[in-house]
Order: structure tokens, then C-alpha cells, then sequence
């Protein structure tokens, strides 16, 4: 079966979150001519699946933002409440969530679907804390109607935040062990660092790279081994997560302004290397709202909104990034929008044959297998500097992953 993954997937629907991999290229795709959801869908059936990311279905190019003016738009009340075309792979998919999921109980879902099909792109100004406003505004392809935006949510409102934060001391502990260790840790793991797939996400800094644990409702068998600790704190606080991942920046890097085009996901941050820290010199800022990267303290914030970064110390700065699922979606509403990656990763999930349709599922649900390292005590020291034994018969491919252009959910 053909996998399409979850990055690519959530640019395709408007939903994550993740979900992760993070920097897409800031386009006004206003401007440009409108790729219909088939053909966007066939052009990233076509991609290598090493070469795929979560962000790489939309057309995009970079813009200066400081030349760009957007006015704020709202969805068509047509395209809104008229079905897609049955015989199409849209409209299949539309079908197949009205089944499962009733079509009152995912009405935004569906009406998500069918404005990513007709290319609408949502912009929405939000209430400036000083006296820019440049930036203050949500910029978004994949939009699930009615959703609150915010450029910072406060971690009281979210009551897994400070479980993961009591987490840190072990999680600081297994991943400082990890990078000790540099190339035991390139050897033992799965893409260790990955940049940016495509020149436009290159163009926004070229400092900043991933190493992934959890992805399109996947967990990486191989990095999960390597931060077993730090995956059973994510399943443990019960962190509503599309995807995760270690995050680097270099010295004096910096990520230009640019949206993630996705306002069904939220990101988070827990600080885990932070230089110079009360110096603010390594910093975040959403919309016209800066705020400083804290060792052990998680941030949630919109990245639909205009956002930057910066590193302007010699370190490297380090943090735990998660791609989260909105606050205000139902879990019906998750569940299908989760649905509708996979019917991206797996078609036949479509199909009018019950029996395709088991097949694709028992397919989904090993692709969502929790590791059973994950429920075991293991100390990551005891596999950091240690050659695994590999049958090079039957060792596993690694996929390529990183950033890519701008896409569905991203």
C-alpha cells in the first residue's frame, strides 16, 4: 500500500499539527494559480516517499513579508456546504468520514476538506500587543472553521504541560547523554538532524534541524530506542501530540517570518539547551509577541500566526517540539481528521470493499503500534556508544525526513 506521511497529509486537509516538520515556506498563495485537491494529491503520490514531509503538497514560493499586504478573508458559505464530486479521491474521502463519523459530529471536517479542495486561503488579523501589527495575523491553508487564535496559550489552560515539565530533569538527562556522543548517535539513529528538504524552507534558515521520535501518529522504532524516557513521559502526560521531535539551532542562526499555514495544530516547546538565557538573545516571537526560550518551561503558541526565531548566541540552542491538536476540536473531530491522514497513507481505506477497507485498517493499526520498548524500564546509557547487531538482510530502510516546502497540516 502506498503511505502518504502525515505532513504531507495535514497540508492536505487543514489540520497539524504536525504534525513536524516544522518550518514551511511562507507563500500568498492568493496570487498564484489554485492546484485542485486531486492534483495536488497525484503530485505528491509522485514524490519519493524519502523525499515527503508533512509540508510538501502547495505550490510555494518566498516572499519578503515586509512587501506583502494580506486582507482578511472568509470561506465561501457555498464551498462550505457543497458536497465534493463522488467519483473523485476527494470525494471518496469525504464520503468515508460522513460514514464513520456522522456528517453533524464532523461538519467542520468536511467543510475543511472541500475549502482545501477549492484552494481557499483563510487570513485573519489578530489583536496586536504593542504598537506593530506587521505580523499580527493568521495566515492559513489548511483551517478548520471557527477555531480561537491566539498567538500564546497559557500553560494553565493546558493540563498536561506541567506533567511534561516534571519530566524534564529525566528527559535534559537522556538527551545531553545521547548527543554525547555524536557519532554512535548518528550511527543508532533514524535521520539524526535532518534540514530542510526543499530550497524554499532552506531559505527561512539553514540552522535549523530535527531529529523525530513520533510522526503521522507513528513512532520512530529506532529513535525511540534511543529516548525511550523522554517518549513514555509524552505518552504518560497524556500530551494530545500529531508529532515530536528534538529540535537544534545553530549559533547565530535565525528563522525568517514566515506561517506553518495549519490552524488546527498548535506547537510547544520545552527548553532543553538555552544559551545565554535571561540575555534574550535567544528568543521566539509570534506575531508582534517576543518571548524568550526557558530552560525546563514549555510554550504553546500558534504557528498559523506570523512567526520568527533567533539564535544570536555562539551555542546551540536545543528543545523538545510537538505538534498539538487544537484545543477547541472535539475528539471526534481529531479522530477524523486523523482519518483523513491516513486515507492519505493508506487509500484503500476508501474502497467500497469491506474487505480492502480490513486490510487497510489492520494496516493503519500496525503503523500506529505503540513500541513495546516504551512500556519497559531501559536506561538510554545502556544503548548510546553500543553497536547494534543488524541483519543487513532485513535491515530497515530510513526514510528521509526534514522540511519541505509549504503543505497540508504543516
Amino acid at each position: 500500500m502506498t503511505r502518504i506521511s502525515l505532513s504531507a497529509t495535514m497540508q492536505l486537509i487543514s489540520l497539524v499539527l504536525a504534525f513536524i516538520l516544522p518550518v514551511s515556506s511562507f507563500t500568498n498563495v492568493l496570487t498564484l494559480p489554485q492546484l485542485r485537491l486531486s492534483q495536488r494529491i497525484q503530485q505528491h503520490s509522485n514524490t519519493p516517499q524519502s523525499s515527503r514531509s508533512i509540508t510538501t503538497v502547495l505550490p510555494s514560493t518566498t516572499q519578503d513579508l515586509t512587501q506583502t499586504t494580506l486582507s482578511d478573508t472568509t470561506p465561501n458559505p457555498l464551498i462550505l456546504h457543497t458536497p465534493l464530486p463522488p467519483q473523485s479521491f476527494a470525494g471518496a474521502v469525504e464520503r468515508a468520514i460522513t460514514n464513520r463519523f456522522g456528517a453533524s459530529p464532523a461538519a467542520r471536517i468536511l467543510q475543511s476538506w472541500r475549502l482545501l479542495d477549492a484552494g481557499y486561503e483563510h487570513v485573519q488579523h489578530i489583536q496586536p500587543t504593542g504598537a506593530s501589527s506587521k505580523n499580527c495575523y493568521q495566515h492559513a491553508s489548511s483551517y478548520v472553521p471557527s477555531l480561537s487564535v491566539k498567538k500564546y496559550w497559557e500553560n494553565e489552560e493546558l493540563e498536561w504541560t506541567s506533567k511534561l515539565e516534571s519530566h524534564y530533569p529525566a528527559i535534559k538527562r537522556e538527551f545531553m547523554a545521547a548527543i554525547s556522543d555524536a557519532q554512535s548517535l548518528e550511527e543508532q539513529g533514524n535521520n539524526v538532524w535532518a534540514g530542510a528538504l526543499t530550497n524554499d524552507a532552506a531559505g527561512y534558515g539553514v540552522g535549523w534541524s530535527t531529529l523525530v521520535l513520533y510522526d503521522r501518529g507513528s513512532w520512530d522504532d529506532e529513535n525511540t530506542k534511543l529516548f525511550p524516557q523522554t517518549s513514555r513521559a509524552i505518552l504518560d502526560c497524556g500530551i494530545p501530540a500529531c508529532e515530536v521531535f528534538f529540535a537544534s539551532m545553530q549559533p547565530g542562526s535565525s528563522i525568517a517570518p514566515h506561517s506553518d499555514f495549519t490552524n488546527f495544530v498548535l506547537t510547544s516547546h520545552l527548553g532543553l539547551v538555552i544559551p545565554k538565557q535571561g540575555e534574550k538573545r535567544c528568543k521566539l516571537t509570534i506575531g508582534d509577541e517576543e518571548r524568550e526560550w526557558q530552560e525546563g518551561e514549555i510554550s504553546v503558541f500558534d504557528t498559523s500566526v506570523i512567526h520568527e526565531a533567533v539564535n544570536e548566541t555562539d551555542e546551540t540552542r536545543y528543545i523538545l517540539m510537538m505538534r498539538l491538536w487544537h484545543p477547541d476540536l472535539t475528539e471526534v473531530e481529531r479522530e477524523a481528521l486523523q482519518f483523513t491522514y491516513d486515507c492519505l497513507e493508506v487509500p484503500e481505506l476508501t474502497s467500497d470493499d469491506p474487505g480492502m477497507v480490513f486490510m487497510a485498517e489492520q494496516h493503519i493499526k500496525m503503523l500506529r503500534s505503540v513500541p513495546e520498548l516504551l512500556t519497559e524500564d531501559v536506561d538510554v546509557t545502556e544503548l548510546i556508544g553500543k553497536k547494534k547487531k543488524k541483519d543487513k538482510k532485513y535491515k530497515k530502510k530510513k526514510k528521509k525526513s526534514g522540511t519541505a516546502g509549504k503543505g497540508f497540516g504543516a
